[in-house]
C-alpha cells in the first residue's frame, strides 16, 4: 500500500492486541503469527496484501512490575537498553519476521516504552514506523517514522525538540511526521476521520483512540 499506512481503527486494534496475553487470532484480514509473537509484541500478517504488522506494547505490570526496570535502564543508558531482555526479545521477533516474510511490506508500531524499540528497529527494510506517545530521549527520527502524541503526555515530551531539528536534517520531513492531539488519556483516537491513512498518504489530521496508557 504505497499510498499510505494503517487507518486509525487498524492501528488501535493492533496496539490493543499487543497488550493482550490471548490476543485475537485475526484482525480484519490479518492473521496472528503465534510462533513469532510473544508477551511484548505481536506479529500479524496479511498474505493477500503481502503485508506484516509488528505491534510492540508499552510497559506492563506482570512479574511484579519488573518491566519498569527497562525504563530505568533506558533513562540511564541508551546502549544499555539494547542489552535488556525486553529489547532483545523485540529484536528477535523483528529479525524472525523479516526472514520469514521476505518480499512483504512491514509496519512497526509501538506504544510508550516500545516507541524506543520502534525507533531503533526502523530502517529502510520497513515501510512505516508509527509510535503512540513514545518514550524517546535523544532519538533522531527517520523519514519513514511517524509520531502521534498527546500534548500533555510527559513520557513523549522529549520528542518535541527533535521535530524542528529533523525538518532541517531530512528533506522529506513534513508536519505530518508528528501529530499532536490535545488531552492525555481520554479517547484521543476517536476524533480522527476513520478513513484517514497514517503515513505518506495522510490527510490533514491523524487519530488514535481508546488506548490503554501504561
Amino acid at each position: 500500500m504505497k499510498e499510505g499506512s494503517l487507518k486509525p481503527q487498524e492501528l488501535k486494534d493492533f496496539l490493543q492486541a499487543s497488550y493482550e496475553k490471548n490476543a485475537p487470532k485475526t484482525i480484519d484480514n490479518y492473521i496472528s503469527d503465534d510462533k513469532l509473537s510473544n508477551l511484548y509484541g505481536k506479529v500479524y500478517v496479511n498474505h493477500d496484501l503481502k503485508k506484516a504488522v509488528l505491534a510492540f506494547r508499552g510497559t506492563g505490570m506482570e512479574n511484579f512490575g519488573t518491566d519498569w526496570i527497562n525504563n530505568l535502564i533506558f533513562l540511564v543508558s541508551d546502549p544499555g537498553y539494547k542489552l535488556t531482555p525486553r529489547y532483545q526479545t523485540a529484536l528477535k521477533m523483528y529479525k524472525g519476521a523479516i526472514k520469514k516474510y521476505k518480499g512483504f511490506e512491514f509496519e512497526l508500531i509501538g506504544h510508550s516504552q516500545s516507541g524506543v524499540i520502534v525507533n531503533n528497529l526502523c530502517s529502510d527494510k520497513v515501510n512505516y514506523c508509527i509510535s503512540l506517545n513514545p518514550a524517546y530521549k535523544n532519538a533522531y527520527l527517520k523519514n519513514n517514522e511517524y509520531i502521534i502524541r498527546s500534548t500533555g503526555d510527559v513520557v513523549s515530551k522529549l520528542t518535541v525538540p527533535k521535530k524542528a531539528l529533523n525538518s532541517v536534517l531530512y528533506p522529506q520531513w513534513t508536519e505530518k511526521h508528528m501529530i499532536n492531539i490535545d488531552k492525555h488519556k481520554v479517547d484521543i483516537l476517536d476524533r480522527l476521520n476513520p478513513n484517514m491513512i497514517i503515513g505518506r498518504g495522510v490527510g490533514q489530521q491523524l487519530l488514535i483512540k481508546n488506548m490503554r496508557y501504561k
